[in-house]
């Protein structure tokens, strides 16, 4: 691949140094903005010219940004950016993105960007929520000193969102988008289709293995067979009976639903999913100029999901304004988004993973008031789908006004306000479900069992989340001399939080249909349950001060002296600097500036941060907690001291960032490369660290751990083709990087974060952070598993191996668009690779026989392990003889049911990390923009109509046959673990009209 990878760099780049150049004689009539032109907004709202641009940044316009119709501005923005990860966290109808800069920055803290709307500081959530027409552009700052002036907030990078303003003239313009969505469940896990619904060989109806027999056995091929529990009482006995043991019928077996003994359809699982629909409509006004602007924008996204009665429903509204009156200018945003859905619950999924492939899945669907359906252990989705909701409102409002005076031509002032308060109202219930007819003594009819009931829950939660951000600045611009110009930032900066969180419940809902507290049998103490309230605030006193000399020297200093409520009293300040610089040899030095070599700019920056993310907001004040388990029972109160506590006094983790770029125009900028090597040190990070049990502290967290990261940005941009109608773009964009552990604790070189008893996530000295570890086969020097001579069971390492890294060695981006007249097609794609993940989705197949490596053999047969070899006589020989469980009696399927089922394959880590290696095609788009020339007398202004796919395309690696997404993680500081809760991905069709006038 890096050959590969090499060789299609060289010929894009030499065609279009040749291309270019043709077209250039030809004569060049499109206008196009060149580097040193651009305007970027940066931290805290202050602009600059791109030689002015001292860190590693790159701007995404709203054209990018709404391509394809994506209603998610945060997954818009994925495969477009170098050195810029979104991973998806959750894919439900509402969906969660994190977003990432350039890796991990510590062990248990977040390593979230930050995100900026409108020079206010916000959250991944606002970001996805808001309407991506109203964006104007979003500027990712990804090197060292670019968010500086944020302190501990942008130390993970900053996510710099600026909405569109009023428009450039007096006259209104207002303009209407509408889109419509199909979704379709892009790829499902490969599953086993030799053998079907049942246990030890046998076709046992209410089974959720797929341990029955094959489905070319002669007794059951093709024959109408039952599946589940029977409907009805047939022999009028005041009992549905019911065969938990083996395929003998019960008299009441012909209520059941019947199907054939066969793979159902071409995939069962797939057609339980619906095709899910997202309409988007958009209307924005605007008008204005320089003096005063307005801008209205109402948006609504009504989305049905692929999971029946899954529903989410958002309305936005925006109100901008501004005018200059005299000396003062007066801002002011007013934002509200209202969001509603309502969903089941995920695990859905994994029960339908447990489904062997002739369970004629579908046919439930009309009975969806049974709990259970086809098996007798788990739910039946029909069931889940309708009385398990999860319903959620939440209201967002936000007031940003700012003020401005002009002193004079060299000295104004800022004030910059904003309030920000997201209320959620929460409530879910279970209608619960039990039905005597299916209870019965096992005593009394041995083939009768019986279904466990279902609990019946409600709870009900609100949450208020307010926040209040504020800037005070005086900025000051001034000649120092001929030569040399000087803008200084100075001011002050006040952040507050407010949480508080009130929710009630409990168990055993008395009248059915409705969902109150005081309609529980068993209300659930409201100690148990989340009832907090949390308020911390922060202070900074910063300043920025930009020296330019001439045109083609620029330096920018910054300091940050930062006082956070969370950390320790007496030690809650400190000081933060940055300084960077960029130099322009091509206007220092014209002579060097020709027709091959048009722009070079060099810059360098550092940066040191504190880190306080993963301290609670009242950690070090180790308050009492209520105590929970024997000898505390649920009659009353009882506050024990807190066993996981904070060290009195600890302080931030401190990163240290060093970075160097260049940026490079070819060909009047028809070719530009913008790259950058950075390296970045974090010390005194935190950790949980286990104590003695005998001091009644389990553990203790402190700063203890190092760590270094360092990598390459780079982004080519070339213009192949460009005439007075045509122009073709491409953009590559490489990342790679590389975390390194450089110190755990003292007394230990490694440290678990996530996982479970036989694979997780490690901090490992002197190992690349995070390492995947898990048991593992022990094995010959030829790689062969060495397996007991006399059982025939593969050797297990008693401690957790290295069997992978979770970050991908690099990523390789393409974005590439063609414009003709009215007509654009665009399209995004990525590709990553050498790392590996760990596929809950495959583990979770394997103890029910679902799992392919499960099958594709005779399961009566005595089974023996792959690749295996035994110690004879001091010599390890090829297995071809002893089978698992080669020392008991049981029958061969009974025997490979305790080996797939058990510690034995079940438990090993290493059967389930795979190769993450991954492509994928994000966007594909075509659209066709009617101009006023072609509208005629009509009143319309543009008429853009369009088509789009959105994740039309995957490719992984050739052992993941689908088990899940490398990218998706349950925890955005755990990439690596797919969680087998999370839906299956999906692929977006849809169309869209723009209409302005």
């Amino acid at each position: 691949m890096k050959k590969l990878t090499t060789s299609v760099l060289a010929i894009v780049l030499t065609s279009s140094f040749f291309v270019a150049n043709a077209q250039q004689r030809k004569g060049d009539t499109l206008k196009t903005q060149t580097i040193e032109e651009v305007i970027v907004t940066g931290a805290l709202g202050i602009k600059r010219k791109a030689d002015a641009v001292t860190t590693s940044q790159q701007v995404v316009g709203n054209q990018e940004l709404t391509q394809a119709a994506n209603p998610n501005a945060v997954s818009a923005l994925a495969g477009k950016v170098a050195g810029l990860q979104i991973t998806q966290t959750n894919t439900s109808v509402t969906g969660t993105n994190s977003i990432v800069i350039r890796g991990n920055r510590s062990f248990t803290g977040s390593s979230e960007a930050l995100i900026v709307i409108d020079n206010v500081i916000s959250s991944a959530t606002v970001f996805q929520q808001l309407p991506p027409e109203v964006i104007e552009t979003v500027n990712v700052i990804k090197g060292a000193a670019g968010a500086a002036l944020y302190g501990s907030q942008g130390v993970n990078g900053a996510i710099i969102v600026t909405t569109k303003r009023g428009g450039t003239n007096k006259r209104m313009t207002a303009t209407f988008n509408s889109v419509v969505d199909f979704d379709k469940v892009a790829f499902l896990p490969e599953r086993q289709r030799q053998y079907g619904q049942g246990w030890y060989g046998d076709k046992i109806s209410v089974e959720n293995g797929a341990w029955g027999a094959a489905f070319d056995d002669p007794k059951f091929a093709g024959v109408l067979v039952p599946y589940g529990p029977s409907f009805t009482d047939v022999d009028g006995d005041g009992y549905i009976a019911y065969n938990q043991d083996d395929s003998n019928f019960t008299a009441d077996d012909a209520g059941a639903i019947h199907s054939r003994y066969a793979p159902y359809g071409k995939n069962n699982i797939r057609d339980f999913f619906q095709t899910g629909t997202t309409y988007q409509n958009t209307l924005t006004v605007n008008a204005g100029n320089s003096d005063g602007y307005v801008l209205m924008s109402l948006g609504s996204v009504d989305r049905e999901f692929v999971v029946q009665d899954d529903t989410m429903k958002r309305i936005s509204g925006m109100f901008k304004g501004g005018v200059k009156v005299g000396k003062w200018r007066f801002d002011g945003t007013v934002n509200y988004i209202r969001q509603k859905t309502s969903t089941t619950n995920s695990n859905l999924y994994s029960n339908l993973l447990q489904s062997s492939s002739d369970i004629p899945i579908t046919l439930f669907r009309d009975h969806p008031d049974r709990g259970y359906a086809w098996s007798a252990f788990y739910a039946s989705p029909y069931f889940t789908m309708k009385h398990e909701r999860y319903n959620t409102l939440s209201n967002y409002f936000n007031v940003l006004a700012s003020t401005e005076f002009q002193l004079n031509d060299h000295i104004n002032f800022l004030y910059r306000g904003n309030l920000q308060f997201r209320s959620t109202e929460s409530d879910s219930h279970n209608d619960g479900w039990s039905d005597p007819r299916y209870q019965k003594d096992l005593d009394d009819i041995q083939e009768q069992g019986s279904i466990t009931a279902i609990q019946s829950f409600y709870n009900k939660s609100t949450q208020n989340y307010t926040t209040y951000y504020g800037d005070f600045l005086v900025n000051f611009d001034y000649d120092l001399t001929k030569d040399i110009n000087m803008k200084l930032n100075v001011g002050h900066n006040y952040q507050e939080w407010r949480t508080n969180t009130v929710s009630a419940g409990g168990t055993g809902i008395i009248t059915p249909g409705i969902y109150q507290i005081w309609n529980l049998s068993n209300p659930t103490l409201p100690i148990n349950l989340n009832n907090n309230s949390f308020y911390n605030n922060q202070h900074a006193f910063l300043a920025n001060v930009d020296l330019a000399y001439k045109d083609y020297l620029f330096l920018n200093g910054a300091g940050r002296y930062e006082m956070s409520s969370i950390l320790p009293m007496g030690n809650r300040g400190y000081f933060f600097p940055a300084v960077s610089a960029s130099f322009i040899p091509t206007k220092a030095f014209p002579s060097i500036k020709g027709k091959i070599l048009n722009y070079a700019k060099v810059t360098a920056a550092f940066q040191r941060t504190g880190i306080t993310s993963n301290i609670g907001v009242y950690g070090v004040q180790n308050l009492a907690v209520v105590g929970s388990g024997y000898p505390y029972d649920n009659t009353g109160i009882s506050f024990v001291v807190n066993q996981s506590q904070t060290f009195k006094d600890i302080k931030p983790e401190f990163n240290t960032k060093k970075e160097v770029g260049l940026t490079l125009g070819f060909l009047n900028d028809r070719i530009t490369l913008d790259a950058s090597a950075y390296r970045e040190d974090t010390k005194d990070l935190i950790t949980n660290v286990t104590t003695s049990t005998a001091s009644g502290i389990v553990t203790n967290l402190l700063n203890i751990g190092k760590l270094h990261n360092k990598g390459i940005d780079a982004a080519i941009n070339v213009v192949p083709i460009k005439s007075k109608d045509f122009r073709w773009d491409i953009g590559v964009n490489y990342t790679t990087y590389k975390t390194i552990v450089d110190k755990v604790t003292d007394d230990a070189d490694e440290v678990r974060l996530a996982g479970n008893n036989f694979v997780g996530l490690y901090a490992v000295k002197g190992q690349e952070f995070p390492i995947i570890k898990g048991t593992a086969y022990v094995r010959d020097d030829q790689g062969r598993v060495i397996v007991n001579p006399t059982t025939g069971l593969p050797t297990v390492t008693s401690t957790q191996q290295v069997l992978g890294k979770a970050t991908p060695k690099y990523i390789l981006g393409l974005t590439t668009s063609i414009k003709y007249k009215g007509l654009r097609v665009s399209a995004v794609m990525d590709y990553r690779t050498g790392h590996q993940f760990y596929s809950g989705t495959l583990q979770g197949m394997t103890f029910n026989g679902m799992n392919p490596a499960s099958a594709g053999f005779d399961r009566n047969q005595p089974y023996i392990v792959p690749n295996s070899v035994y110690l004879s006589n001091g010599v390890y020989v090829p297995n071809t003889s002893v089978a698992i469980y080669n020392n008991t009696g049981d029958t061969p399927v009974e025997k490979l049911i305790n080996y797939f089922g058990g510690s034995a394959y079940n438990t090993v880590g290493e059967n389930y990390i795979l190769d993450a290696t991954a492509f994928k095609v994000r966007e594909i788009a075509i659209s066709y923009s009617f101009g006023k020339e072609l509208l005629g007398a009509s009143k319309i202004n543009e008429l853009t109509i369009g088509v789009h796919a959105r994740n039309p395309f995957y490719k992984f690696s050739k052992e993941n046959r689908g088990y899940d997404d490398p990218e998706t993680a349950f925890d955005p500081r755990y990439r690596g673990l797919a969680n087998p809760d999370q839906y299956p991905n999906l692929k977006t069709y849809g169309a869209s009209v723009t209409v302005s006038f």
